[in-house]
């Protein structure tokens, strides 16, 4: 893909990352070292204002680090949580807005790319901007939703969206996570011009799926579960579906964990019939993923948190899709899930919210003969179009390239 103005365009600007964490934190999104894949090091410089103890081996590196963190008791989690995020959002953001001006004198960037996530929302928002620096901004989630509203405030949780309007409007460039997050963006700013960035195929990946033989059904059914657990009310729910129908199956299913979030210390984990890998790189979780049969999503079958399941993009749907895995699909009819799965025939949905309902949609779904090959063609045909990893990161960069 060619970008317009080509002759002017910049090969690899200079690019200066706002992130909670920085570029090696397990807490890092899957996408964002996807839409990095190939971009010289020595051009990505990273500012961060959170820490962590939870580290992965670094294959994604910055040339430096610019670091204003959250002191670790001020992080509004369980307890004080009005409190903290009262101090934080009064002293700590305009200290922040500083410490980030001086990192962008020091590194004299080309372009500034943020996630608007998080307690950057409030220090970007108070920034004053070089004149003529570009900024791309993206919006992935709102802070309105689910856990984040209630450890921020409703009142405090609005301030920061309307921080993320104002910072889209100011931005040069913006994307949003899918077709829902765009369209309330631009209800909100006006904008029609933003991009939609989400996981999706490598170029690898697609070819090992177009020249990979039929798989043949081994004597258990592997069920993937990746990442974070966001809605873990609505998966046990989907979790005692499963149960209950375990031995009405031909084959007895294995639920496999794949993220390294320590899911065998919760109450409901058995370890008879379910198994927490740790943590893999990129390329090893795609190629472990290929052993399955199937990768589980819940959203929010209930309705209950309708901003996070309308505009919220879960990552691992690309990363199911990636290995060749078909889409187990539980969650509310207005979620983003039941969008493109209408669009697309990317595996099975249900909407259901009745136990017995479940472990019918279950039994039917998951007698299925050989998943993987009976979607093969309808993954594949997504991900030379809505999925193609090469092709969202291309418009992205292109997009940066002729500021």
């Amino acid at each position: 893909m060619s970008c317009p103005n080509q002759p002017t365009a910049k090969p690899f600007p200079k690019i200066l990352c706002i992130h909670d964490y920085r570029p090696e934190a397990l807490a890092l999104a899957d996408l964002i070292r996807q839409i990095f894949l190939g971009y010289p090091t020595e051009k990505i410089h990273w500012w961060h204002c959170r820490d962590t103890a939870l580290y992965r081996e670094p294959d994604f590196r910055a040339a430096s680090l610019h670091g204003c963190c959250i002191p670790e008791k001020l992080v509004p989690q369980v307890r004080w949580t009005n409190t903290k995020s009262f101090l934080l959002e009064r002293f700590w953001a305009p200290y922040a807005a500083r410490h980030l001006e001086r990192a962008i004198a020091k590194v004299e960037p080309d372009l500034v790319w943020s996630l608007l996530y998080g307690w950057s929302i409030p220090a970007l928002a108070r920034v004053r901007w070089p004149t003529g620096l570009p900024l791309h901004v993206s919006v992935w989630d709102f802070p309105d939703i689910g856990a984040l509203e209630k450890s921020l405030g409703a009142k405090r949780s609005q301030r920061f969206v309307s921080a993320i309007h104002q910072l889209v409007r100011c931005a040069n460039t913006f994307d949003g996570v899918s077709a829902g997050m765009l369209e309330e963006l631009q209800m909100k700013t006006g904008r029609r011009d933003g991009l939609i960035v989400h996981s999706g195929f490598e170029p690898s990946h697609l070819h090992a799926l177009e020249t990979m033989p039929a798989i043949l059904g081994s004597g258990e059914l592997r069920i993937a579960y990746v990442g974070t657990i966001v809605c873990e009310n609505d998966f046990c729910q989907m979790l005692a579906a499963l149960k209950n129908v375990r031995g009405k199956l031909p084959r007895k299913p294995v639920l496999e964990f794949f993220g390294g979030r320590n899911y065998r210390t919760r109450s409901w984990f058995e370890p008879d019939w379910m198994i927490e890998h740790p943590l893999f790189t990129d390329d090893a979780l795609i190629e472990a993923l290929r052993r399955c049969e199937w990768g589980i999503v819940v959203m929010d079958i209930k309705g209950e948190d309708p901003r996070y399941s309308r505009f919220s993009f879960p990552n691992k749907i690309g990363t199911y899709l990636a290995a060749g895995v078909p889409v187990l699909g539980f969650g509310h009819a207005e979620t983003s899930l039941s969008r493109i799965m209408r669009a697309q025939r990317l595996g099975k949905f249900s909407s259901d919210v009745t136990r017995e309902c479940l472990e019918e949609y279950l039994l039917e779904t998951l007698r299925l003969p050989q998943p993987r090959n009976s979607f093969r063609d309808d993954i594949l045909q997504c991900a030379r179009s809505e999925f193609n990893a090469a092709e969202i990161r291309e418009r992205l960069w292109c997009a940066w390239r002729v500021q």
